[in-house]
């Protein structure tokens, strides 16, 4: 009987890789916990995301997630990640959900006061959360076993509850730092971490200023870096270095433009250059956009499918405000109707998706209203034409992955910085949250729809994106397992170790204006000592 011998030894060494494989991840599998908010909205899909890239690397993900959002655990979609669920000793459970619905309330407000008192009490809520957290014996007696931390840079959480474990570990382990920033970039903020920094062509998170600034942008755009470092000073490092001296971990926080440089192995960035303004980065600065939260698309379901089959040549717009801003028809009805006044004249079909019921809201035949949408299927749909949002970062990003158009209605913070790259490149159009009649919709949808310059820019953006050899989650992951095995002090440079007077060189500068100014005067004194001599040989010859 003839034995096939080479289709033995394939079976057999496809087994023992397979077997390598697993014994590697278990083996050299690290621990790597993943600090994103409460656990709701884009920063806790952004963290999941990056935890689902570990996983895929064979480390094992925990998130740290409030209990107010404990049903993320449940979830079968985050079946392979694991939760530590932290408390709230301060305030209920309750009115942390009711704060991010607030939160979206004065999103939509002409006012900036309210939003700016919130901001303020975002900050202490969280740091009390941080110190209870801290404080919880069991829970960091169970983080003990952490290699690696991965700190959103909107609660800074992380890298006290770093200083705690390596403290009661008696500082036997180090453990890594990785900061994550889920929005456009914050130039400040890239100069505190060694890169360069320039608010000529660098626009300030927040402005919605694009890297072409005419002078008065360029002036503001500097005053609001000098507003972020203050702030930064004067609102969120105090209030942690309180937590430090509550919890005996008063050296970890100190106001210096060099503090996270100095704590942080790594800095993870949401953004990427194919749709990013250009400029130069240090190398502990890792891009990671164009995708984190994004992947090819899945079978939707049979109803939703046959919705988008049905819409024919003409497609399908896919319209969202985001997480916080689903209870949008009780903040501010008029808006909404805006909105299904311009579906009604559209002859696309369109997906809406809104928590709650758009109550009296007389809701377009062509409109399918969903209070969850599978937004990352949809975007990858054939049949979907424009994507209609508020302009959060994570759906920017999913679109360019994809390819889709968009058309953002920007309602708070960074969401302006997207609309400013989304025109810029070309992959779309920008409305005003308070010009938004029912004309300025259907206008601006029909003109991104009908003209192809959009959707061919976003298609070669998508390109871009895809033929990278690594992608998003796995570049993360790639480069949280690489501080993890050598530490990040190589990838810093020396920029954040000198002054601001080293550092733009004034003293360098001064000392050549120095050099300039007695090289003029010896050459003024030394024409004059000429001049004066010639003068004097002529009038000796006269007389």
């Amino acid at each position: 009987m003839a034995v096939n011998v080479s289709g033995v030894i394939s079976t057999r060494l496809t087994w023992f890789n397979l077997l390598v494989m697993f014994l590697s991840c278990c083996v050299f599998g690290s621990n790597v916990l993943i600090s994103s908010m409460h656990g709701e909205g884009s920063h806790f899909f952004l963290g999941a995301a990056i935890g689902e890239g570990l996983v895929q690397r064979g480390h094992n993900a925990t998130l740290l997630i409030s209990r107010a959002y404990e049903h993320r655990t449940r979830e079968p979609k985050y079946s392979n990640l694991s939760f530590e669920v932290f408390d709230h000793h301060k305030r209920s459970l309750q009115e942390v959900r009711d704060f991010w619905k607030n939160f979206g309330v004065l999103s939509l407000g002409k006012g900036d006061d309210g939003l700016i008192k919130t901001v303020y009490y975002l900050i202490e809520s969280m740091a009390d959360d941080c110190e209870d957290l801290v404080l919880d014996i069991e829970l960091m007696k169970r983080l003990e076993d952490v290699d690696a931390i991965v700190v959103d840079m909107t609660w800074i959480c992380g890298i006290m509850i770093r200083a705690a474990l390596e403290r009661n570990l008696n500082y036997s382990k180090k453990i890594a730092l990785v900061t994550l920033t889920p929005f456009t970039p914050q130039p400040i903020a890239l100069f505190s971490y060694g890169s360069s920094y320039n608010p000529a062509y660098q626009p300030e998170l927040n402005t919605g200023f694009t890297d072409r600034m005419s002078f008065l942008e360029r002036t503001a755009n500097l005053l609001q870096s000098v507003v972020y470092a203050v702030l930064g000073a004067a609102l969120t490092i105090p209030v942690y270095m309180r937590v430090g001296e509550n919890t005996g971990l008063e050296d970890v926080m100190s106001i210096k433009m060099s503090l996270m440089n100095d704590l942080a192995d790594l800095h993870l960035q949401n953004f990427d250059f194919a749709i990013e303004f250009p400029f130069p980065i240090s190398p502990n600065v890792i891009p990671v956009g164009g995708g984190l939260t994004a992947w090819p698309p899945t079978q939707l379901d049979q109803e939703l499918e046959d919705f988008m089959e049905g819409s024919g040549d003409h497609g399908v717009i896919l319209f969202t405000l985001g997480t916080y801003f689903g209870e949008i028809t009780i903040i501010q009805p008029g808006f909404a109707e805006q909105f299904a006044e311009a579906f009604r004249r559209v002859p696309q079909k369109v997906i809406w998706q809104v928590e709650d019921p758009l109550g009296e809201i007389d809701v377009p035949p062509n409109v399918k209203v969903m209070p969850w949408v599978p937004q990352n299927d949809l975007l990858g749909h054939p049949k979907t034409r424009v994507f209609l949002y508020q302009g959060g970062n994570n759906g920017f990003q999913e679109a360019c992955y994809h390819g889709v158009p968009i058309v953002v209605v920007p309602l708070h913070a960074d969401q302006f910085d997207v609309a400013a790259r989304v025109v810029a490149r070309g992959m779309g159009r920008k409305i005003d949250k308070m010009a938004a009649s029912a004309d300025v919709i259907y206008d601006t949808l029909q003109d991104v729809i009908s003209d192809p310059k959009y959707a061919a820019v976003a298609k070669e953006v998508a390109t871009i994106i895809r033929e990278r050899p690594m992608q998003a989650r796995e570049r993360a992951a790639f480069w949280i397992e690489h501080v993890i095995k050598y530490g990040g002090q190589y990838l810093k440079t020396s920029a954040r170790d000198l002054s601001l007077i080293e550092f733009f060189m004034i003293d360098v500068l001064a000392f050549l204006l120095l050099l300039a100014t007695a090289f003029l005067l010896i050459v003024i004194f030394g024409v004059r000592l000429c001049c004066r001599m010639v003068c004097g040989k002529r009038k000796a010859k006269l007389d």
